[in-house]
């Protein structure tokens, strides 16, 4: 069934640019969530705390697209503030064919889920190679631009694109930054290792984990080698982020306090109502549990805090030291049994995207392929995972074995 424009999209391009431009990406067409700037047009990132925002510039990522001859059709609907993909239409914009190529971010794994919905390919890049100066960030140690294609070969076009130093945004990783650009002569491919996490398996039902095994048997025949590995902590990578997640964004989110921009009360008495009563209204229940949770990890048990941050750096390294072994972690993206579309509680939402965390806490690239792990007539991904700044690799092994 396809769509209206106006059920697809919170805002329409009312110019677009027809003109035949120069670059790389001329005439791609591309959409972008609206926590994404791009100059004059509404960034409410679906919440009433940005009413009526319109950025005064482009995000480094838009900037850079723009620059390459990318068309932008306009702004998808989407969760509040990026948490969770409830209300969202980015995966019916690629699907449907309004787009290209879609730009969002990845919080818990959003852009990689949509992308399987879309039937596309979703790519979260390793954390610091995109500028986030224009993003409206909810978790920003965890979060980053995110892309959704209907070919893998746009997203490396992209990448090499948008990555990049940027001197605006002192987040960004400074040296060894993956280099996208394409390798004339290349060599052979190398013979390449996947694991899967024990751990992680178990978790799905008995014919999710044989549709997985079938689609790791399928890489094996053409002459993947792929090997289970154990990985006691891998409970850890929910709990974490959770904890990490709620207090950054309830830090995040203290700026919308209707004072500057965003929605305001106009009918309170003082100023200290009219910034309780703001903040009261602007959110939605999902986002207002999730910082409130924060706000207690914040103020009242700063030590679980910064235990879960030591956490996290064990984590990382244990990851490490199973990257050492292998090339990629394989897993799939969703499971049947929790749907992240209908996730209205912190609980659901962690539980429905439980399989797309290690990502988002490591820090390391992930790919999400469509078509290759079906349970029935679900189509549950493929995710692969890789060292961080190993995209380059992640990308020219998608390109090679499953393009």
């Amino acid at each position: 069934m396809n769509h209206n424009t106006e059920d697809l999209f919170c805002y329409t391009n009312p110019t677009p640019d027809t003109s035949s431009r120069e670059g790389r990406l001329n005439n791609l067409r591309v959409a972008v969530r609206p926590n994404i700037s791009v100059c004059k047009w509404p960034a409410q990132a679906g919440s009433k705390a940005l009413e009526n925002y319109h950025p005064a510039e482009d995000a480094t990522v838009v900037e850079r697209l723009k620059e390459q001859g990318a068309q932008f059709t306009g702004m998808s609907k989407m969760s509040e503030l990026g948490f969770g993909i409830a209300s969202d239409t980015t995966h019916l914009i690629v699907s449907e064919n309004q787009s290209d190529l879609v730009l969002g971010t990845d919080v818990v794994g959003e852009i990689r889920h949509l992308s399987i919905m879309a039937g596309a390919w979703g790519y979260k890049p390793s954390f610091g190679i995109c500028s986030n100066l224009g993003i409206i960030n909810l978790v920003p140690s965890m979060e980053c631009v995110a892309v959704i294609a209907k070919k893998p070969a746009q997203i490396s076009d992209v990448l090499s694109t948008i990555s990049g130093k940027d001197d605006r945004d002192f987040s960004m990783v400074w040296e060894n930054l993956p280099d996208f650009t394409p390798q004339s002569g290349k060599a052979d491919f190398p013979v390449y290792k996947i694991g899967f996490l024990s751990e992680q398996i178990n978790g799905l039902s008995k014919s999710e984990r044989s549709a997985f095994k079938i689609a790791l048997s399928e890489l094996a025949g053409k002459g993947i080698q792929v090997e289970e590995i154990s990985f006691p902590d891998y409970a850890l990578f929910k709990k974490i982020h959770q904890v990490i997640g709620a207090t950054e964004a309830s830090s995040s989110a203290g700026k919308y306090d209707g004072v500057r921009y965003g929605h305001r009360n106009e009918n309170a008495a003082n100023w200290n109502e009219m910034y309780l009563s703001s903040r009261q209204e602007a959110f939605g229940p999902l986002i207002k549990s999730y910082l409130f949770q924060g706000a207690w990890f914040q103020f009242k048990n700063y030590e679980a805090f910064e235990h879960a941050c030591r956490l996290r750096n064990r984590l990382i390294k244990k990851t490490g030291d199973v990257f050492g072994k292998i090339d990629f972690l394989a897993s799939p993206v969703r499971c049947g049994e929790m749907d992240a579309s209908r996730a209205e509680s912190i609980p659901a939402t962690y539980d429905a995207f439980a399989l797309t965390l290690i990502a988002n806490v490591t820090g390391s690239p992930s790919l999400c392929v469509p078509g290759i792990v079906k349970n029935g007539e679900m189509d549950l991904g493929l995710q692969l995972t890789a060292p961080h700044l190993s995209d380059v690799k992640l990308l020219d092994f998608a390109l090679g074995y499953l393009a």
